[in-house]
């Protein structure tokens, strides 16, 4: 056995079992020779209660129509969960620690059927030096009584009756079921280190120019003064002896370093950061081991703007940078039991979508370590908020003495244990916390401040927020633009499409300096709908179907639905097509509103990425599975290294004698990697779906970078229009090459809803599938409008583009990654054919 080791206690041979109240106490469930011997079931570390539950059969598929009622019952047990572990002789003479890296919520620990503590709080570590009390060359039961979970405000409660500083998600909200989540929801381990340890470091960097970087690490230990150690930042080594105050700082200059940039920006590097601890013999006593990126963030006011409410514009290295934001969710509602392939998988779609921040919302989780790991190799820097939300009767927090106290010292333990984070950028006091006027809490408010002081205290180099939105008013609204336009700092809201018309009014006027939350509701895909619905079920698709109204009623606009297609879809496949259309062209032109005022509004966080549970109307990018909605794509467009979009009225011209957009084009690219070229052409084509060219212009511009640039006024006389559809397509190109950088398209209304789209004739799509790639050729003689090629079932196909229409004879080649075999295509007016 090494001299420092970790003996993994994760993995799914732990058993299980239900008690009401202290019965486990009468039963000496907790002792090694129990007769307590029935009903125990394997469970897996980490992971949770319900999972558990699931995978032996105690609960119905949760995921399936209104199953998650019968499974509400479990988080009033009581849970025991135990484990036999078998501890070398060889340990002898080494500190052990049995650690638990985050136990949902209180609980007693065991080792062999003695208590040796209880914990309280599933963000912070449990710890305790079991050296003792081991029994060396024997099995040793570990075993760990979960209470019932405490009583909590779901999502419409009161604020100030929270007490516990717990993910209120899985008590129910809009997006996510009532099943409150239990169980051991991080790693487990037994710990060996010599007697000196390591018990926290602080690694900070901070450019001194563009040709030298300054590294200080702070460390602090437990009884090893006068012991050696080792400490490396990249290629560069020091050596020294931990003085009389068991601490010690080491500074490293890096000339012309190697900087991490976010996503889009350039490389996303990190450097080996290692330290070793040598006791008095001279023999390793504890490591400690990470990444870190050199960066240096800044938030500076944004443009125009004076007031120091409104420093919201990131400078990272010095560059300017727009926030493409996403607001990020638990990946499962049983968050224990979230594979990590699962959420490697959802920060690979982020990337490839050129998010470059995600909000980690304040009413769901502090991440495990990975996420923070995986989002800076993605180049993905992290907002993180508190676990404090709005709650609708009241949205203030509790002044409780007793809940300060708690609040400060997670707070502390969270910060110590998050800071040394590449990726972690902003830390926020919780979601939508407001006075009871409504307008945003600040930095005095006595709760909010304790959590300030705490940031403030032990890592003083990040921004803080009060809370999300910080102000000055709360809402992006008619009323707001119209009363205070000039007091829309950082915003939130609407999280619905506003209709044909309002819609487009709405995101036209807006002024935001940030827009931290705001979204557009969708259907969800194919495969969560018909995996989890009774065919029986699937019609009505509203709030009058109880199905619907279980898995995700806030967002379902069913009859917005049908007012904006025509009122009369009766089939469950149409709706749920003109649902995802609603969802991607309103929260696409949404973002691209916003990404024109460029930097007096300086970033975007559409609400929301993922989601934990497979709902039928929910407003996220991706379905519970990970697969792509429409919508993802129409994001991707908005954060794609070049942009070309037109700015109008609205998509129904009925009434109008024109039609009249505004096109603007940027460039996301930093100037390292922008081609040096003599101006770029916007190419606007109006089309009839029969594949005829109304009319097309073309727009000369100079250098484009990432403030927005107007290219001219596309008009077209809709008399001379005798159709019910028009298709608007941009497309950007450098002068003097003809290859696509942006390219975008717009469909418009004659007639004031969309219905012709499934009355339109069906066109005939051919998919052709090659070596990395599918050609889609539309055989038919009318356009084919908003192909999406999918596969919801096997590996995840990655594509390069996605949801595109195709005039009458035309084709395309989109690239992909992952296996093609299985790749289907639907539509609003498709008749496929493969081969």
């Amino acid at each position: 056995m090494n001299t420092v080791d970790k003996i993994s206690l994760n993995g799914n041979d732990w058993k299980m079992k239900e008690f009401v109240g202290m019965d486990w106490v009468w039963r000496d469930s907790v002792k090694p020779n129990t007769a307590d011997v029935r009903w125990w079931y394997p469970a897996t570390v980490p992971g949770s209660v319900m999972q558990d539950l699931v995978t032996n059969g105690l609960i119905p598929d949760p995921h399936y129509e209104c199953n998650t009622r019968l499974g509400e019952w479990a988080s009033a047990r009581t849970w025991v969960y135990r484990k036999e572990i078998f501890i070398p002789e060889e340990a002898k003479g080494r500190r052990i620690e049995l650690c638990f890296e985050g136990i949902d919520y209180a609980s007693e620990i065991f080792l062999n059927g003695c208590s040796i503590g209880t914990q309280e709080g599933m963000f912070i570590p449990w710890r305790w030096d079991v050296t003792e009390s081991l029994r060396y060359g024997e099995l040793n039961l570990i075993a760990v009584v979960i209470e019932p979970a405490p009583f909590e405000q779901p999502q419409v409660g009161k604020t100030s009756l929270v007490y516990t500083h717990k993910s209120r998600m899985t008590y129910w909200w809009d997006f996510c079921p009532r099943m409150v989540h239990q169980g051991i929801w991080q790693d487990a381990y037994l710990k060996i280190t010599g007697e000196a340890v390591i018990t926290d470091w602080l690694i900070d960097t901070c450019l001194v120019s563009g040709e030298e970087a300054k590294v200080t690490v702070q460390v602090w230990t437990r009884q090893a003064r006068g012991c050696a150690y080792r400490l490396a930042f990249g290629e560069q080594q020091v050596r020294g002896v931990v003085g009389q105050e068991d601490e010690f700082i080491c500074e490293f200059t890096v000339k012309n370093p190697r900087l991490w940039w976010c996503n889009g920006q350039g490389e996303a590097f990190e450097h080996e950061v290692w330290l070793e601890l040598y006791d008095r013999l001279n023999e390793l006593s504890d490591t400690r081991r990470t990444k870190r990126g050199i960066r240096e963030i800044a938030f500076v006011p944004n443009e125009g703007v004076t007031d120091e409410r409104g420093r919201f514009l990131l400078k990272l290295n010095g560059r300017t940078v727009f926030i493409n934001g996403y607001n990020w969710v638990p990946a499962d509602l049983f968050y224990g039991a979230a594979a990590t392939e699962k959420v490697a998988h959802l920060i690979r779609l982020a990337k490839e979508a050129g998010v470059n921040m995600f909000r980690v919302w304040g009413g769901g989780l502090i991440e495990r370590d990975s996420f923070y790991e995986m989002c800076a190799q993605a180049g993905i820097l992290v907002w993180q908020e508190f676990i404090l939300s709005s709650s609708g009767i009241d949205n203030r927090p509790s002044m409780a003495e007793r809940y300060k106290q708690l609040l400060g010292s997670q707070a502390e333990t969270i910060i110590k244990m998050k800071r040394n984070h590449t990726a972690l950028a902003v830390w926020c006091g919780g979601n939508e916390l407001q006075y009871d006027d409504g307008t945003p809490v600040d930095a005095d408010n006595p709760l909010v401040k304790v959590m300030g002081d705490a940031v403030r205290r032990w890592d003083p180099g990040r921004k803080w927020l009060p809370t999300s939105p910080s102000g000055g008013v709360f809402l992006n609204s008619f009323e707001n633009l119209e009363k205070c336009p000039d007091q829309l700092y950082d915003v939130h809201g609407p999280w619905e499409h506003q209709g044909l018309e309002r819609h487009y009014e709405l995101y036209n006027k807006g002024t935001c300096l940030l827009h931290s939350e705001f979204g557009v509701e969708g259907m969800t895909s194919a495969r969560a709908l018909y995996r989890n619905v009774a065919p029986e079920h699937l019609l009505p698709a509203s709030k009058d179907n109880p199905v619907y109204f279980h898995r995700g009623a806030w967002w379902n606009n069913e009859p917005l639905v049908q007012k904006t297609f025509g009122g009369n879809l009766t089939d469950v496949e149409q709706i749920r097509l003109a649902s995802q259309y609603m969802q991607y062209e309103g929260l696409k032109y949404a973002m691209e509103c916003s990404r024109r005022r460029a930097f007096h509004c300086s970033g975007i966080f559409p609400w929301q990425f993922n989601e934990p549970y497979p709902n039928l109307f929910c407003t996220s990018a991706l379905d519970y599975y990970g697969n792509p909605k429409p919508v993802y794509y129409g994001a991707r467009r908005v954060y794609a290294p070049w942009l070309v979009n037109a700015s109008f009225e609205s998509a129904s011209l009925a009434g109008k004698d024109e039609l009249k957009a505004t096109l603007f084009a940027a460039g996301n690219l930093p100037e390292t990697e922008k081609e040096s070229h003599g101006g770029y052409m916007v190419t606007a084509q109006l089309w009839t779906l029969e594949g005829r060219l109304l009319k097309e212009e073309h727009y000369s511009l100079g250098e484009l970078g990432a403030k927005a640039c107007q290219a001219g006024t596309f008009c077209w006389k809709l008399e001379e229009t005798p159709h019910m559809l028009a298709l608007l397509r941009l497309r950007l190109k450098a002068q003097g090459d003809e290859r696509v950088l942006a390219e975008n398209e717009y469909l418009f209304t004659l007639t004031g809803d969309l219905g012709e789209v499934f009355r339109t004739r069906e066109s005939v799509l051919k998919i052709e599938k090659e070596k990395g790639a599918v050609r889609i050729i539309n055989a038919g003689e009318i356009a084919a409008l908003f192909v999406f090629l999918k596969k919801e079932e096997g590996e995840p196909v990655y594509w390069e583009d996605n949801y595109l229409s195709l005039l009458p004879g035309e084709e395309r080649m989109v690239r992909a990654e992952g296996d093609l075999d299985r790749v289907e295509a639907e539509g609003f007016n498709l008749r496929r054919e493969s081969r």
